[in-house]
């Protein structure tokens, strides 16, 4: 059986499009430790390192039991995220390729003590929301709109689409209802095999069509979702 893991706020239509993928869908238990807009986000409760999943503390016992029939090897991690940044970034850690983006003051340490193990080349950043801030598209391109990060990456030879703009991605309230804060590129987009789905329609955050190309340039297929307004959900992840 494989998984992908979801804010449970996800639309009807991208839940049904990511089961016609032939996934079962794992939600992410709402947590009243962060703040609403985050509060099932894939990408605050988990980091995926290689065949192995760390899950936040408060979040490990559910996902481990609704996870029992994975192939991944499933770790409690060792820190509990709380309400205020950066204490709520701990394992918002971006992982492209043999690379790990993050501001490593802050990550985990049952994360870093993975990463260091598995031999991933550590790229140190200040940006604490790492992983919203970069859409992973391949081993070696990502798309984001933090220049600094774009700096570092392509310092180490990763293939960087930066956005000039700020696009328009929405944050759900606690109630499913759009928030007044700003939504991150990298929560907005997910890779699942050969796919890149876009939670809504690619057109309303693609000014100049360069997220297009960039991504079809790389001979993957866009799933998006004709119409919809683009919400970051902090992403999903296979499992």
């Amino acid at each position: 059986m494989e998984y992908i893991l979801i804010d449970p706020r996800m639309r009807n239509v991208e839940k049904n499009t990511l089961k016609y993928l032939g996934y079962e869908l794992v939600p992410i238990q709402r947590s009243n430790n962060v703040y609403p807009e985050i509060s099932s986000h894939v990408d605050i409760f988990t980091t995926k390192i290689g065949d192995t999943l760390v899950v936040e503390k408060s979040q490990f016992e559910d996902l481990t039991f609704m996870l029992k029939k994975s192939e991944y090897n499933i770790v409690c991690g060792k820190e509990q995220i709380e309400m205020h940044y950066p204490d709520d970034i701990k394992y918002n850690v971006a992982i492209i390729g043999n690379y790990a983006v993050h501001n490593f003051k802050y990550t985990d340490k049952k994360v870093l003590k993975l990463l260091q193990e598995g031999g991933y080349e550590l790229i140190d950043v200040e940006q604490g929301y790492t992983n919203c801030s970069i859409a992973v598209i391949d081993d070696t391109s990502v798309i984001t709109t933090d220049k600094k990060i774009a700096e570092r990456l392509r310092a180490n030879n990763l293939s960087v689409l930066l956005l000039d703009y700020t696009p328009d991605i929405k944050l759900l309230d606690e109630h499913g209802r759009y928030s007044s804060m700003q939504g991150f590129i990298g929560g907005a987009i997910g890779k699942v095999d050969n796919n890149i789905i876009i939670f809504g329609d690619l057109e309303k955050i693609d000014r100049d069509g360069k997220i297009r190309k960039f991504i079809t340039d790389r001979h993957l297929t866009i799933v998006e979702f004709n119409g919809l307004d683009v919400i970051d959900y902090g992403g999903i992840l296979e499992v």
